[in-house]
This record gives structure tokens, C-alpha cells and sequence, in this order.
């Protein structure tokens, strides 16, 4: 494609030159030279089709490229697990999976094949031109390299001023969208209007960022156009006054109109491509910038144990077995030295104080994080993201409901359930006490969050939820926070009839909860005691 429009550009020069000198000078009829003029005109047509297709592939190009860092991301994501991603802002995630990924698109697209171009094109035009008027030639061999040195010269400031404008935008983002989410707790405390000032100040921060990165990039072209426009009027007119006889220092004393014409239209060719790229060369700051907080997150450690999974010689009744586990956040021990087994079908109350490790120890269970030392065993395979979303069925202390009916909540984990199932499910988890009230039933729409519906409702679908998985082991994280004593004797009854076949493990501070397990685990400072 690129050699293509290279030979395009030439000829279609040449033919123009060929056909104005042949009726301007030689006083040829235009019917002689029709064949010349389909020629031009095909040229033009080629020309088109060939810019077309430039565009298309250029675009479907950088639509690959952001689908996969978007995958790769998305993928990263996962990888880290929930524990891991609270570490970030969720305005901050959005932002570099959206706004700065799509600064990679025009980069690939337009960038790279403008490169190409500048790369092949220039220097086929100078070898054509030289044998026709050295001089032009000389020219174009002086002025074309002061295109990309003033931007490379550019880049150094545009580089870095792109990457402030991508982390105001990432830190604006962030920040907006926690001071939103927490908008009601902003207007008890009274503190809207302050927050409010906050964000214009961001904006306003970001707005300087933005403007500079512009600055830069008018700045630049403005100079590249004064260079390019300065070196075409040079050889307009050396060639100019040798048509007029009035120069005689090199072919200039010898030139015709042909030559003239043909090194003419050729000179805003020649300029055309180093202006576009030096135009593009903002795609590749903004996308040099934008690259630092993608392979941040990228690179980052994942909590991904070795997919090789290692295999525990057990008994036919151990299910969970941690061996030698110890935690290390940040030089602070979590977990130290937790060597721990549970056997099938078993009730288990995860007991300690705020801090004592209770979390970090569902969260290695869970595959959401690794141990620092030691190993996790579930069925005597080592624990990973992939086994444990097939054998372990969670529940957190604040259950998420999405925006749907109760009936899509309620299948999650299971999609393919069929109606008795999901029934079943609602009957045993005491969702339909409150659904049949309800103007739709199970069919019955809900917000957000769980708009809309009581904790223990809500705890009562993610129970169901949970159930309707089937899967070996249930942990579930605080069942009871936040409910009353009726509504939470209901609900442990409701967990001991849905799971009384399953191995349930849960982290509880509750008295009542831990009076129910039939064995108590219990953590003191990272350590196991009992």
C-alpha cells in the first residue's frame, strides 16, 4: 500500500506536468492527449481508494489494539482479585480502562503507517527529483530532516506534558467518583459545598494540564508549517525566475515547464507526509503518555498462585488444609505460621478480634490472595482463583444485588437453574416470606445495590444465591452484621437448613453465631489459638 501510493504521487505529477506542458508549450489538441487525461484521472481516483483503505485499516488497527489492552486489563483485574483491586480507586480504574486506553488508538492508526510513509516516500521522491533538477533536490534533502528534529525536540516536553494531563485526569476521576458514591455521608456531615470547591479546583488543575499539552501541540505546528511553506516558496522561486531567465546557477538555466511543474506539485508532496506526522507526533505523546498507568497495572504482582497445582496426600474426609501459612503485608505480619485443617460437612465459627487475620485468612481460602509463605489445600489441591469459584460458594458482609429482578440475583452463580430450582432455592432461603407481597414476585425488579429491599432481604438473596451453586463449601463473611435478634435468628436458620449437608465456615464476631458452630477456630493477632 505504501509503495503503491508512493508511485501514485510520482505519476500523478509527472502526468500533470506532461499534460499542461504539452498544451501550454507545444499547442497539442486535447483530444490527442485523452488517453494521458484518463490516466490523471485514474490516478486521482486510485489515489482515493488507496487513502480510503489507509483510513480503514488504520482504524480497524487501532480497534484491535484497544480491545486487547482493554482484555488484557479486564484480565488483570481478575488476576488481582477483590482484595488486591480495593488498593485502588474505582474512578482511577475507569479512567485508564477507558479514557487513556483510547489514547492508544490514533497512535496506531494514524502514528505508525504516518511513520511508515515519511519513511519511504520522501526519499523515492529526492532520488527522482535529483535527476531531474539537483537543486530542488538539494533542497529537500536540506529542509525535510528539520521536520523531524524540531520533533523530536517537541516530543521531549509533549511526552511529559501528556502524562501529567492522563494523571490530573486519573486522579480527577478517582476522586469525583468517591466524593459522588459518598455523597449522602458528604451532606450529613456537611461537607458538600467543601468537596464541591475540591473537585473545581481538580478540574481546574486539569484543565491548565490539558492546555498545556495544546500549547505544544499549536506551538509545533504552527513551526513545522513555517518550515515546510518556507522551503516550497525557495523552490518556487528558483524555479520561477529560471523559466524567466533571470537565475543561471544550476539546471535552473536549462529548465522547462515541464520540469518546472513536475518538481513543483512534487514539493507540497514531498512536505505533505512530514507535516501529517509531525501532526500525528501529539498521538504519540498522548499515547506515551497514557502507557505509564496501563503497564503500572499491567506489570503489577499478581496474587495468582503457580498454576501448577500441587496435590496433598489426605484422607477422604479432610477438605481444607493450610500448611505453615504465614502473611506479610508491607513488612507487617498478618498471618504467622497458620497450620490448620477442616474436615467435610464441618461447622465452623472463624473467631478474633478486628485485626486479628480473620479476612486475610478467608481471602487466601478464597484465592484472592497468596500466602507469602506456605501453602493452601482445598480437596488436596493447591488453591487457585479457578478451583475455588467452582468448590466455594461466598457470601460477603455486604452482599451485592445488581440492578435486575430477584429472580437474576438469585441466578448468578447459576444461570442455567432450572425453575424448580430456583424455586427451591427462594422457598428454603425465606425469599418467598417477603416475594409473594411483591407485585411480580420473583420477577419483581430491584435497584442497585439492593435498593429498595431490607439487609436481611438482601442477605436472604445472596443465601439463596450461594445455594443455588451447590457448591461443597459455603464461608460466609459477618451473615448477621447489622440485623436485629429476630431477623437474625431467622437468617441462622435459614443458613443451617439451606447447608446442613455442606462444610460452612464463618467469620463472626456474633455470640449467638458462634454458639450454633459446632467447632470454634480462633485468631489472635495472626496467630492460631485454638
Amino acid at each position: 500500500m505504501k509503495n503503491i501510493q508512493c508511485k501514485l504521487v510520482i505519476a500523478q505529477a509527472a502526468l500533470l506536468a506532461f499534460i499542461l506542458h504539452a498544451v501550454i508549450i507545444d499547442k497539442v489538441v486535447l483530444t490527442s492527449i485523452m488517453t494521458w487525461l484518463a490516466a490523471l484521472i485514474g490516478i486521482f481516483l486510485l489515489r482515493g481508494v488507496c487513502l480510503y483503505a489507509y483510513q480503514v485499516f488504520g482504524f480497524e488497527a487501532g480497534a484491535q489494539v484497544k480491545s486487547s489492552v482493554r482484555q488484557q486489563l479486564l484480565d488483570s483485574f481478575l488476576n488481582l482479585g477483590p482484595s488486591e483491586i480495593k488498593h485502588h480507586q474505582s474512578g482511577e480504574l475507569t479512567s485508564v480502562t477507558l479514557e487513556q486506553v483510547e489514547a492508544l488508538e490514533n497512535y496506531f492508526s494514524r502514528y505508525l503507517p504516518q511513520q511508515m510513509i515519511v519513511g519511504i516516500l520522501p526519499i523515492i521522491m529526492i532520488m527522482v527529483v535529483m535527476p531531474v533538477n539537483w537543486v530542488v533536490g538539494l533542497i529537500f534533502l536540506l529542509t525535510g530532516p528539520l521536520v523531524p528534529v524540531f520533533m523530536a525536540l517537541v516530543g521531549m516536553g509533549a511526552a511529559s506534558a501528556n502524562r501529567n494531563q492522563f494523571l490530573a485526569m486519573k486522579r480527577m476521576s478517582g476522586y469525583f467518583l468517591d466524593r459522588l458514591q459518598g455523597l449522602a455521608t458528604l451532606k450529613l456531615f456537611d461537607q458538600a459545598t467543601a468537596e464541591l470547591n475540591n473537585i473545581n479546583l481538580m478540574a481546574e488543575h486539569f484543565r491548565e494540564k490539558t492546555m498545556a499539552v495544546l500549547k505544544i501541540a499549536f506551538l509545533s505546528s504552527a513551526v513545522l508549517e513555517f518550515f515546510s511553506a518556507v522551503a516550497v516558496a525557495l523552490i518556487a522561486v528558483y524555479v520561477g525566475l529560471g523559466l524567466l531567465g533571470e537565475i543561471h546557477f544550476g539546471p535552473a538555466e536549462h529548465i522547462n515547464l515541464r520540469n518546472a511543474l513536475f518538481v513543483l506539485l512534487l514539493s507540497p508532496e514531498f512536505f505533505m507526509p512530514l507535516k501529517q506526522l509531525a501532526i500525528n507526533y501529539h498521538d504519540r505523546a498522548a499515547a506515551l503518555g497514557a502507557t505509564d498507568a496501563i503497564l503500572a497495572l499491567l506489570e503489577q504482582e499478581t496474587i495468582l498462585l503457580d498454576k501448577k497445582k500441587v496435590t496433598l496426600p489426605l484422607d477422604s474426609e479432610q477438605c481444607i488444609a493450610f500448611k505453615n501459612v504465614s502473611k506479610v503485608y508491607e513488612q507487617r505480619m498478618v498471618l504467622t505460621s497458620i497450620n490448620l485443617v477442616m474436615t467435610q460437612r464441618e461447622k465452623i465459627a472463624l473467631i478474633g478480634e478486628s485485626g486479628a487475620g480473620k479476612t486475610t485468612l478467608l481471602n487466601l481460602l478464597l484465592g484472592f490472595e497468596s500466602p507469602s509463605e506456605g501453602q493452601v489445600f482445598i480437596n488436596g489441591v493447591e488453591v487457585t482463583q479457578e478451583n475455588t469459584a467452582t468448590l466455594i460458594a461466598w457470601v460477603g458482609q455486604n452482599a451485592y444485588i445488581f440492578h435486575g429482578t430477584i429472580k437474576d440475583n438469585i441466578t448468578l452463580a447459576n444461570p442455567e437453574a432450572t425453575e424448580q430450582r430456583i424455586s427451591e432455592a427462594a422457598q428454603a432461603s425465606g425469599i418467598t416470606e417477603f416475594s409473594q407481597s411483591l407485585p411480580e414476585g420473583l420477577l419483581t425488579l430491584v435497584g442497585e445495590r439492593g435498593y429498595g429491599l431490607s439487609g436481611g432481604q438482601v442477605q436472604r438473596i445472596a443465601l439463596a444465591r450461594a445455594f443455588l451453586k451447590e457448591a461443597d463449601i459455603i464461608v460466609l463473611d459477618e451473615p448477621t452484621a447489622n440485623l436485629d435478634s429476630t431477623n437474625k435468628v431467622l437468617l441462622l436458620d435459614v443458613i443451617d437448613d439451606l447447608f446442613q449437608d455442606k462444610t460452612l465456615i464463618i467469620a463472626t464476631h456474633d455470640p449467638v453465631v458462634i454458639n450454633r458452630m459446632t467447632r470454634h477456630i480462633v485468631l489472635q493477632q495472626g496467630r492460631l489459638v485454638s
